[in-house]
């Protein structure tokens, strides 16, 4: 089996770089990329590029945050009669039209990224002159840990199952830039050349502006400052811990959750409760991300996704007030920072009513610009999960809960597990706080997956009777888009 891939190279810039003629390669055209990396102007460029590019609507600008993959995870009510796109995406249909052509854009478009990765990582070796040691090795270590990150998110989307005890394919890895078919590894070998790139990113990220200057950066050029709008070093630690933890190696990914907790208090402290009132509010709990993107345009997601005061049903993404109230503990739901900041107001429309989801709201500050990729609660999670032993565990849990308003645990049987019963459905505090934490930011349906859940938390329904979504396995892997798969 064999992909296709379409390389067509970006050309754009971020934050202060100015935008000007990039790199728009075809393979009847491949020379214009040799006078792009002459100078240290033309890195800077395309590695900017690629995050502009992330936060395409197809990627991380909405599929794969706050929209596309989080229906998929039945995070809001979607109503059937007048969103009838939604609906087929919600109950995983993926024969139907919208949910095949969103998962075709989501393939393109991050392996196009992937494909600019691999050009940016060639010329840093072939054009290493005009590369000054400080930039050549960042650079790169970003280039490496972008290209891990979007092998690993289209792998735990199309990929199957991941179980490192069953030989079974994944899906193409590229390490260079190329316009023919490159050959589909095994699952094993994808995650390894996954563990490959993310060491060589580890490596190079060494000396990150972030170690000497905290997230702010290096004040002497802008483009090594914001660390926390690149994947810096930190981030490649918390994204290490996310990837071990997908690969059920608990040993490992205990230990860079550790490594983001060791650093986390000084760099990415918890959000202040005075940041969750007052008009301009911290929906985002933006001191706790280890890696955003920066969207200007980020109002508009709520604006024509979440704005109940506007939308109807046919367009409105939103939960139903008592399945929020379910899923957050009912009386705790009032002290829990993230419901008294995301997911306050409620709208009422068809006889039903729904729960605002307002983390998306606001462009004043830069807080309100920025989409989630990496935060630091993931690793506490982790580390709650696979500590060695039960004081660590509850400790580290409790810390995260108090962080969020809550008490804590006093039964150290609810970290023992995720999960209160052999289908794993019935969930324990443990797993009630994977689904609580990651709302509208896009990994909700990858735990889902990586424990093999037999069913999902209902968006529809908070009854006794019904509290679960029942679906099989195979209904967490899409298929490969239509086209992109040949047999040799």
């Amino acid at each position: 089996m064999k992909t296709k891939i379409s390389y067509i190279l970006i050309a754009l810039g971020i934050l202060c770089t100015s935008c000007s003629d990039f790199l728009n390669v075809q393979p009847s055209d491949r020379i214009s990329e040799e006078t792009n990396f002459t100078n240290i102007a033309g890195f800077k460029q395309a590695i900017n590029g690629i995050y502009v590019e992330l936060n395409s609507s197809d990627l991380y600008g909405r599929a794969l945050t706050c929209e596309f993959i989080e229906i998929m995870a039945q995070r809001y009510a979607i109503d059937q009669q007048n969103n009838k796109s939604d609906w087929e995406t919600m109950q995983l249909n993926y024969s139907s039209s919208t949910p095949q052509s969103r998962l075709q854009n989501i393939w393109s478009k991050g392996y196009n990224l992937i494909a600019n990765c691999n050009l940016i990582i060639k010329n840093c070796e072939q054009h290493r002159e005009v590369l000054p040691d400080e930039y050549y090795h960042l650079i790169k270590g970003e280039a490496y840990a972008l290209r891990a990150y979007l092998h690993l998110d289209l792998f735990r989307l199309f990929g199957s199952v991941y179980d490192p005890e069953v030989s079974t394919l994944a899906i193409p890895y590229y390490t260079q830039l190329q316009l023919d078919v490159a050959p589909t590894p095994s699952a094993q070998e994808f995650m390894d050349l996954v563990l490959k790139d993310l060491k060589t990113a580890e490596e190079e990220l060494q000396d990150d502006p972030i170690v000497t200057f905290g997230v702010n950066g290096n004040p002497k050029d802008i483009f090594l400052q914001f660390r926390n709008l690149r994947l810096n070093l930190y981030a490649v630690y918390g994204l290490l811990a996310r990837y071990y933890y997908y690969a059920h190696d608990n040993e490992n990914a205990y230990a860079y959750a550790k490594k983001v907790v060791d650093i986390q208090e000084r760099h990415f402290p918890w959000v202040k409760l005075l940041s969750l009132t007052g008009s301009n509010i911290d929906h985002m709990f933006s001191t706790e991300i280890m890696f955003a993107l920066q969207n200007l345009q980020r109002d508009n997601l709520f604006t024509s996704l979440f704005n109940g005061n506007s939308l109807k049903t046919s367009s409105l993404l939103a939960p139903l007030e008592d399945v929020t109230t379910e899923i957050f503990g009912g009386t705790m739901a009032s002290s829990d920072y993230r419901v008294r900041s995301s997911l306050s107001g409620t709208v009422e429309q068809g006889g039903k009513k729904y729960v605002l989801f307002n983390k998306y709201q606001g462009t004043d500050s830069l807080y309100n610009q920025m989409i989630p990729m990496i935060r630091v609660s993931e690793s506490f999670l982790i580390l709650a999960e696979t500590g060695p032993d039960d004081e660590e565990r509850l400790s580290r849990f409790t810390e995260f809960n108090n962080a969020r308003g809550l008490q804590g645990v006093e039964n150290i049987e609810e970290l023992n597990t995720l999960f209160d019963d052999i289908d794993n459905s019935q969930y324990t505090e443990l797993g009630k706080e994977w689904i609580r934490e990651f709302y509208g930011e896009g990994q909700l349906f990858f735990w889902y997956k990586r424990n093999q859940c037999l069913s999902m938390r209902s968006a529809t329904s908070a009854t006794n009777d019904l509290p679960f979504r029942m679906l099989s396995a195979s209904r967490y892997t899409p298929p490969i888009p239509e086209g992109e798969e040949k047999y040799n």
